[in-house]
């Protein structure tokens, strides 16, 4: 018998997208917390959208929504959801709803079916509060997209701060702290201390590379491909680096 809570998944955009399997607020925080727990900086003010596609029962959105965001995750919008009452309630709240196809979810289901029944047959009782499952972005790249011009940033970044480059690359003249996150359709080119989050080829682009002149970073990020900052070789740690893909592997070379 399996019984899942939530599961965490990665979306478009570098996004995570927690996948409810409860209605109760109190199971639902207490898995989130369990996972933060697990890899605290991965998470922290980590940006979301909530789908709740697979429950079938009522729900009291205000008591999850509270549930979720006082473990410190910032909700950006709710997917997967075709009750009329919900949505009602939801908008209350300020949410963005977003209308996912049909196909995307019943891939999750049909996922979710087979490890369900692969269980069965071993004949394992498996209770699971939260599951990751890495993906490719669900949108195949367009060869054909124009790059803009590169968006460029003078002033330091401030923890919390979140700054998108849409289809160019990012360029930062300053530092960027602690909690700041940096996310470019392009590459992304730091000229300060680099200590937040920094997602590249958030289109998909697995050519895309991030430049830094001093690497502390958070977490690396190429086409979803990424590393923590304690996945980073202690060697790069303060050094000009560039980071890209290697055989779907994120890789580090000095620049020196």
């Amino acid at each position: 018998m399996l019984t899942k809570i939530i599961k965490f998944k990665q979306n478009n955009f570098s996004f995570y997208v927690i996948y409810l399997y409860s209605n109760q607020p109190e199971l639902i925080f207490n898995a989130i917390k369990k996972k933060i727990n697990h890899s605290p900086i991965f998470f922290t003010k980590i940006s979301v959208i909530i789908n709740i596609y697979h429950i079938k029962n009522e729900i009291n959105w205000e008591k999850v929504y509270n549930a979720i965001i006082s473990t410190g995750i910032n909700i950006i919008g709710v997917s997967g959801c075709n009750n009329k009452n919900i949505i009602k309630m939801i908008k209350k709240t300020g949410i963005p709803i977003f209308f996912t196809k049909n196909k995307d979810n019943k891939k999750i289901q049909n996922i979710d079916v087979k490890n369900q029944k692969k269980n069965t047959d071993n004949n394992i009782i498996q209770k699971s509060i939260i599951k990751i499952i890495k993906e490719k972005s669900s949108l195949s790249l367009n060869k054909n997209i124009i790059y803009n011009k590169s968006k460029i940033i003078y002033n330091p970044i401030r923890s919390g701060q979140q700054i998108y480059a849409y289809n160019s690359d990012l360029i930062i003249i300053n530092n960027v702290s602690t909690g700041a996150e940096l996310i470019a359709d392009g590459n992304i080119h730091i000229y300060g201390f680099m200590r937040g989050k920094a997602l590249s080829g958030a289109n998909g682009d697995k050519n895309c590379q991030i430049f830094c002149n001093q690497l502390f970073a958070e977490l690396l990020s190429i086409a979803g491909e990424y590393l923590l900052q304690d996945q980073i070789p202690n060697k790069f740690l303060g050094k000009s680096s560039r980071i890209y893909l290697k055989n779907k592997v994120l890789t580090i070379k000095s620049c020196n």
